[in-house]
């Protein structure tokens, strides 16, 4: 190696050496600028998310009842932090809030009172027009008048104590009898209409066009979600049907006049109805999979209970076109099931949730 190749070498390495020394000091600079302002944390930047042990809330689940027979009464959940605001001497603030109305399954129709009403100016109304084509109708009332737009203090209109300036009715647009027609929507409108003229109220509502089309779109979406499981059991008319019954209630099945149901604390997570017929004896098992809380679990259960009817019996496990499903069908359909749940969760109607239980009533 001559001179001049150990002269360039050393000059290229100092160079090197000095770029990386440079490059290593700018980001250490940058770094304590950055450390000065802004300060340093242990969350993640893009998450958000608070390390464990530091979560600041807790997320609770919505309950629900059942008041209107076969058509789920459940509303969706509202959250109230401060109970004094309802703590008045006004007589009114008594009454039971009213739950927030998902705008997204509902049409609202608001009348605004010349002088306060009483709940019996109303009750007639409320009481005859609950529902249309088996589609709710939510009623709710407020101490005040206030501007279209503006965000009132609702409270349920029945049973309602002292007097209102503002009724609002909230018309559910799409189930399982299909999306709110003009027809269903006229008939709404022209009820409320009459009662407003009789009371000497303004009346807000919506563009009937655009409720029905909204209606429409929730309704094809509902019917892509909408899942029906049905799973039958085969037993011989030999195994006598109290054998049968026996199994069921050892298995958690509990009987209700000619059907039988699996609960849990959120309510049903399938049914079973027994046919007898010549021969043989069919234990018909469903899952209503947008209203059962927990559908995986519901099959699960389904498939042990019929597995030992099976081993005891040979009573075989069939789909709803009688055949006969073996373990990779059965496998299949746990599959299917998964990517149901999912694509209704992802879609805001996750199973067994009170929405849920609206839409797909």
């Amino acid at each position: 190696m001559n001179d001049l190749q150990l002269t360039l070498l050393i000059v290229g390495g100092g160079g090197i050496a000095a770029m990386i020394g440079y490059n290593w000091w700018q980001d250490y600079r940058l770094r304590k600028q950055a450390s000065e302002r802004f300060g340093e944390t242990d969350q993640d930047p893009l998450l958000n998310t608070v390390p464990s042990g530091k979560s600041t809330f807790e997320r609770s689940e919505p309950g629900f009842t059942r008041e209107l027979g076969d058509i789920p009464d459940v509303e969706p959940q509202i959250e109230i932090t401060d109970p004094t605001p309802f703590e008045s001497a006004d007589e009114s603030l008594n009454n039971e809030p009213q739950v927030s109305i998902d705008k997204r399954l509902f049409a609202e129709f608001v009348l605004r009172f010349e002088d306060a009403k009483d709940a019996n100016t109303w009750k007639s109304l409320v009481d005859g027009f609950e529902q249309i084509n088996r589609k709710r109708i939510v009623y709710s009332a407020s101490p005040d008048a206030g501007e279209p737009g503006e965000t009132l203090l609702w409270f349920k209109a029945s049973p309602y104590q002292g007097t209102a300036k503002t009724l609002k009715a909230s018309v559910q647009i799409a189930n399982r009898k299909g999306p709110l027609s003009s027809i269903e929507f006229s008939e709404v409108l022209g009820k409320l209409k009459r009662f407003a003229e009789d009371q000497s109220a303004d009346i807000e509502f919506p563009e009937m066009k655009e409720v029905v089309a909204k209606a429409e779109t929730l309704d094809q979406a509902a019917a892509a979600l909408d899942t029906l499981l049905g799973l039958h059991c085969l037993l011989p008319e030999t195994v006598q049907e109290s054998t049968a019954v026996d199994m069921l209630a050892a298995a958690g099945w509990v009987q209700k006049g000619h059907q039988w149901f699996l609960n849990d604390d959120s309510g049903t997570l399938a049914s079973m109805v027994i046919h007898n017929a010549p021969g043989k004896r069919l234990l018909s098992f469903s899952i209503d999979v947008p209203n059962s809380a927990e559908p995986v679990k519901a099959l699960g259960d389904i498939v042990t209970v019929c597995h030992g009817m099976n081993e005891k019996f040979g009573a075989p496990l069939m789909d709803d076109s009688g055949r006969t499903l073996s373990t990779q069908a059965i496998e299949g359909i746990y599959n299917q099931l998964i990517e149901r749940v999912r694509n209704l969760s992802d879609s805001g109607f996750k199973p067994g949730s009170p929405v849920a239980r609206i839409l797909f009533s």
